[in-house]
């Protein structure tokens, strides 16, 4: 029905048009007067309201959608289980419930995954604590906006018929690494024990050979992470002794979500959705994360899904600290500091930043799901 022909059907029943001009006493109305007009009535009525549905739907349909904000996370590593809720929470679209087109990336060689948030080429990153210092060190302006894993994960993992469960039985031991510029690390653990790095063979290999080096008996410890390698070797049914460096008062960083200073200037409301689109993936990755873990399987299928759920449950556990007493992903500037003071004790630092130059928190304190998070990490993940 047109809207022209709904009106003409309507003007029929005004006052004053022909049903209703010559009027009789109440009980002498013709038949169609009394029952007929009124479902005469209803129904116009009823097909009014369905055009006028209709052209709304038509309306909202044909109204152009809304640009979706294109933004590229870069990550640390290539995927494995503690990028789970970044590919699981993008999956389930809480970044496009933001306004957000988000694509993840794998890491760029050197010192690039840096260099390309600073630029502004890209908008965020996914990084180790040691790699930002060293970034913010050398002058590039990047921010981080977020902490993701509040302690740092490294620890010296020793085959457990090897018995070495404390630093002093470190001495003469061929320790592989894979991550060289982290020697500041090791140095509060090895002091535990009176040891120095000269009571230590270190051997710089790539990434994952330390694994096999191990297993194999060619070292005897490598120094990696807690949920990391430990799992993975005892994956393999080679049973190991973890010593994480935090256990021995090593204060520093895991991983934090950074981006440019520019970007956080001119867009923070983006910067914002940004973040609070990854915690709603972290609050919904606690309660699923074997379904979240399917979205890494299925861009690194090399992975074992259950293997790599258990190392993201670890890492779940880790998040419950007194860091995140009161909102996820809140950081310090004692915390900063530290990561600092020891990274330059490695000399690996040529240049100092600031802590206070290092971190905002405005982001996460204007987010209620900080709180959520915080709260939701005190339980095991499931």
């Amino acid at each position: 029905m047109t809207l022209n022909k709904l009106l003409v059907g309507l003007s029929l029943f005004k006052e004053g048009s022909a049903p209703f001009e010559r009027r009789r006493p109440f009980g002498k109305q013709p038949l169609i007067n009394k029952i007929g007009a009124p479902r005469m009535v209803k129904s116009i009525i009823k097909q009014a309201a369905m055009s006028v549905f209709a052209l709304c739907t038509l309306a909202f349909s044909s109204a152009p959608a809304l640009a979706l904000d294109k933004v590229v996370l870069r990550i640390n590593f290539t995927p494995w289980g503690m990028h789970a809720q970044y590919f699981g929470g993008r999956a389930q679209g809480f970044y496009k419930a933001e306004g957000i087109d988000l694509e993840i990336r794998p890491p760029a060689a050197g010192q690039q995954n840096e260099v390309m948030i600073a630029t502004g080429r890209e908008q965020f990153g996914l990084t180790n604590a040691d790699a930002f210092v060293k970034a913010k060190g050398s002058g590039l302006p990047v921010v981080a906006v977020m902490a993701d894993q509040p302690d740092n994960p490294f620890s010296v993992i020793t085959p457990a018929k090897a018995g070495i469960t404390t630093p002093e039985k470190m001495k003469g031991m061929k320790l592989a690494w894979f991550q060289a510029n982290v020697m500041g690390l090791i140095e509060p653990v090895l002091a535990k024990g009176g040891l120095t790095r000269k009571d230590i063979d270190f051997v710089t290999v790539a990434r994952g050979a330390e694994v096999q080096m191990l297993a194999a008996g060619q070292v005897d410890g490598l120094f990696g992470y807690s949920f990391g390698q430990a799992l993975t070797l005892e994956s393999k049914g080679f049973p190991v002794n973890v010593m994480p460096v935090r256990d021995y008062g090593v204060q520093f960083y895991g991983t934090v979500i950074y981006t440019n200073e520019a970007l956080l200037k001119s867009n923070p409301d983006l910067v914002k959705r940004f973040v609070r689109a990854t915690i709603k993936s972290l609050i919904w990755t606690h309660d699923n994360v074997e379904q979240a873990m399917k979205e890494i399987i299925a861009v690194s299928p090399d992975r074992n899904l259950k293997l790599e759920s258990r190392k993201l449950r670890m890492i779940y556990d880790l998040y419950n600290t007194p860091d995140y007493a009161e909102r996820f992903g809140l950081m310090t500037d004692a915390k900063w500091q530290s990561s600092i003071d020891i990274l330059a004790s490695g000399g690996d630092l040529p240049k100092k930043p600031t802590p206070q130059s290092m971190y905002t928190n405005a982001i996460i304190n204007s987010i209620d799901e900080a709180k959520e998070l915080a709260k939701l990490v005190k339980q095991p993940a499931k």
